[in-house]
């Protein structure tokens, strides 16, 4: 089945009944987006994508204007946006940086899961505690001196796809420092 990759990467993080299986199934919806389009946060409902192949960037924009890169995704993980009273995100748009396919859920389907089976809250606190663990690795890439933080992040990120700006703004470094910590490290 086309969307099997995110039925298993759920499965992956809490064991899900032969029923919701199904009905996760026929609830997958496939879009196509292509590099530049925007992701924004509609409503209180928690919205969900699953690359299965591209790349897209979490941002926010402060009063200046100035873009914070929060976090970047790859193939075969999970972007989440939400906005609501139980969890925030840090990003509060999601940017595609390359032509990607994603598989998400529409939010009817969202709550009648969430509303219908007793193993969709369980799953739905798993997502958002992965969620919540990958947004630390920020942190701690920050934490560490520039070039070891970049050298950690080159060993987890594709840094080649990504602009040394975004990768600087992911740092909380300039670009020019960036630019010398990634020519010193070449």
């Amino acid at each position: 089945m086309e969307n099997l990759k995110l039925t298993d990467h759920f499965a992956s993080l809490y064991p899900l009944g032969q029923q919701f299986t199904l009905a996760l199934d026929q609830a997958l919806l496939q879009k196509h987006y292509k590099k530049g389009d925007i992701l924004r946060q509609k409503g209180q409902t928690p919205m969900i994508w699953y690359i299965k192949s591209g790349l897209a960037k979490g941002y926010y924009e402060d009063q200046e204007g100035k873009e914070h890169v929060t976090r970047f995704w790859k193939e075969g993980q999970i972007m989440l946006l939400a906005n609501g009273p139980v969890h925030k995100t840090a990003a509060d748009r999601i940017l595609f940086l390359e032509d990607s396919i994603v598989t998400t859920l529409s939010d009817s389907s969202i709550i009648y899961l969430y509303h219908s089976f007793r193993e969709a809250p369980k799953l739905s606190s798993k997502i958002i505690l992965e969620d919540r663990n990958y947004s630390e690795l920020k942190s701690f890439l920050c934490s560490l001196p520039a070039a070891q933080g970049y050298a950690q992040f080159h060993e987890i990120f594709p840094s080649p796809r990504l602009m040394l700006k975004d990768i600087a703004s992911y740092l909380e470094i300039s670009p020019g420092r960036m630019s010398g910590i990634r020519r010193n490290s070449d």
